[in-house]
């Protein structure tokens, strides 16, 4: 009797095919569900939480935890996770996670201080939008878990760790201009957005290019720890949305986080002519 035909194989799906686009499509889908309805609730069309802002940070690592289940099981899971907690990087990269940060806060706070003639207030970088003054340590601790953590899992922990490979900078200017993409919701229901104005909305995605090709240099250079760029990224938002950093000191923290990249992609340059020269003749 012959043998009964195998039934074709299953169609593999699109996280299969294009696992980096569907993370991006999923992480948009989570965040933009929920700005879509804070953008109804601000213009009076719904009513919703605030806080709701914050959850949408959250849609990145939703992303990332979904694909890598889907594509690689426990053990995909697992190596996301340990680069989460990776910490043994050496004590530059936590010189350069934790302290670099922390020296823009006292840059912030010099401005603040010519401004205002006056040091500023601890108290002052425990305001947060939408939640009011829950105390510095509770703020610092919201936007590490946010927009640190909740970012950082997704943009480098999954989609600059599987691009990587083409080219770190090239893979972090594509993912910087889909992750500026990603906040385009904020200019229709936060009010510091609105006051940009699309108009403004080139310049913000130039800053968050700026943003993630010093983010993936981090990522890169302590070996993939989500845990380095996590910090740097959610105490870079502690202080630089505080109100110690409003006015003259935002435009001062722009222009070091500019110069910084200029010079981390001057020295990667001249580290591709140095292997091209040093590289045997074929």
């Amino acid at each position: 009797m012959p043998a009964l035909a195998q039934s074709h194989p299953s169609r593999r799906g699109l996280i299969h095919t294009h696992p980096v686009v569907a993370y991006f499509l999923i992480a948009y889908a989570f965040s933009w569900l929920i700005g879509g309805v804070l953008i109804a609730s601000y213009h009076g069309l719904a009513t919703a939480p605030t806080w709701l802002h914050y959850v949408s940070a959250f849609g990145p690592t939703a992303a990332a935890i979904i694909v890598t289940a889907a594509l690689d099981g426990r053990v995909g899971l697992m190596d996301l996770w340990q680069r989460v907690v990776r910490a043994d990087v050496g004590l530059r990269w936590w010189l350069v996670a934790a302290g670099t940060p922390l020296a823009l806060a006292i840059v912030a706070a010099a401005v603040y201080a010519v401004e205002q003639s006056a040091l500023p207030d601890i108290a002052l970088f425990g305001e947060v939008d939408y939640l009011g003054n829950i105390g510095a340590l509770a703020a610092l601790g919201l936007w590490i878990a946010t927009y640190g953590f909740g970012e950082e899992i997704g943009w480098r922990g999954f989609a600059l760790h599987r691009l990587q490979s083409g080219g770190w900078v090239r893979a972090a200017v594509m993912i910087g201009v889909l992750w500026g993409l990603w906040h385009l919701p904020y200019f229709f229901y936060k009010d510091t957005f609105i006051a940009l104005g699309i108009g403004g909305f080139a310049g913000y995605l130039i800053s968050i290019v700026m943003g993630s090709i010093l983010l993936s240099w981090i990522y890169c250079g302590s070996g993939n720890s989500i845990l380095m760029v996590a910090l740097w990224h959610g105490l870079f938002d502690f202080v630089s949305a505080s109100p110690v950093a409003a006015g003259g000191a935002n435009a001062v923290l722009s222009i070091v986080v500019v110069t910084w990249v200029i010079i981390i992609l001057w020295r990667a340059r001249s580290d591709q002519r140095v292997l091209r020269t040093d590289a045997p003749d074929r």
